[in-house]
């Protein structure tokens, strides 16, 4: 597929071609890297509870459910002998996704050719859009913290939390320490994240939900959604477990494994889920209109027809292995009682 990432002409049609054939690339970049991101993070977990190198040995699709499919055994089982005589919760702030706003734009332009960047009509659906306000910050203020928060505590309060999302990250006001993000209303202006306005456009702006241009032709949406989210960052939350009551010398060191384990692997896994579910969605559509692109390229060049045939499969190919990441990470959370 590298060889059909040049230039196939000046036209529309070809436009939105090498735009089809960007997507393909990265998609198909994206659901390699996620895959062996997920065997590192499994690796990292396993290796905390102690597990032998032979157990986590493994590379590609069948490596990938092999040595995730050791870990979650090992971690379920040591997890199971702990609540067997204590009693445990495992506390998770979700991770945090965001895809750039200017990068979507930009890949409509492309696309759609004759349109200009800065004009294209963008949402974000199911978030907001955020980022660096140089002027009035018309909404809230949001800023990493570790301390006090006079606003909503979003992530870990060590006190009374107000309010809580379902997967009980704090959610409102914090009577204690709040280790996440505190969020205010602004006050004019903000130095750090501007979240709901800005009285100018927004620099480096992102959205937290998923980017979307409603009169995008459907080709050049399933292209740039593809694009786009291959490119999404999730940065981890917090996952840590905790048991009430003492313990005897053999179970405080299975806990400190499993607790090791769970901060340092399963929050990484979570956030590859949650990767590889955006992935998911936005494959969906690529695949779908993936064989229709050959007779389309029919139109620019012989070329254009090899090069929509191969993509076309990888596209396919790069879908089930992204697939395969999302069971995975899906089943290895549950292993450790978080969903």
């Amino acid at each position: 597929m590298a060889m059909c990432g040049g230039d196939f002409g000046s036209s529309h049609a070809a436009a939105k071609l090498e735009s089809f054939f960007a997507a393909t690339i990265a998609f198909q970049d994206a659901a390699a890297d996620a895959q062996q991101d997920l065997i590192v993070a499994c690796q990292r977990t396993g290796r905390a509870l102690g597990m032998a190198e032979a157990d986590l040995a493994g590379s590609g699709t069948d490596g990938l459910r092999q040595v995730c499919g050791n870990v979650e055994g090992e971690l379920r089982t040591a997890i199971a002998s702990l609540r067997a005589s204590y009693t445990i919760e495992v506390d998770s702030t979700p991770p945090h996704c965001e895809v750039s706003v200017d990068a979507y734009g930009g890949c409509m332009a492309e696309c759609e050719a004759e349109v200009d960047p800065g004009s294209v009509d963008i949402t974000c659906e199911g978030g907001e859009i955020r980022g660096t306000c140089d002027a009035t910050c018309t909404g809230r203020c949001a800023a990493s913290v570790n301390g006090s928060c006079s606003g909503t505590c979003e992530g870990a309060c060590n006190g009374t939390c107000a309010a809580r999302n379902a997967d009980g990250s704090c959610a409102g006001a914090c009577d204690g320490t709040c280790n996440g993000t505190c969020v205010v209303e602004a006050q004019a202006s903000c130095s750090a994240e501007c979240r709901g306005g800005c009285s100018v456009e927004y620099r480096e702006p992102y959205c937290t939900g998923r980017v979307r241009r409603p009169t995008a032709s459907a080709r050049c949406r399933a292209s740039c959604d593809a694009r786009i989210e291959a490119t999404a960052r999730c940065t981890p939350g917090e996952t840590n477990i905790s048991i009430d009551g003492g313990m005897d010398a053999a179970s405080a060191a299975r806990y400190a494994q499993v607790q090791t384990a769970i901060r340092e692997g399963v929050s990484a896994i979570l956030a590859i889920r949650a990767r590889v579910e955006r992935l998911r969605d936005a494959g969906t559509e690529i695949v779908r209109i993936a064989p229709e692109v050959p007779e389309a390229a029919a139109t620019v060049s012989i070329g254009a027809v090899v090069c929509a045939t191969a993509a076309a499969g990888a596209t396919v190919d790069a879908a089930s292995s992204v697939s395969v990441s999302v069971e995975v990470s899906v089943s290895v959370s549950a292993s450790a009682s978080v969903n």
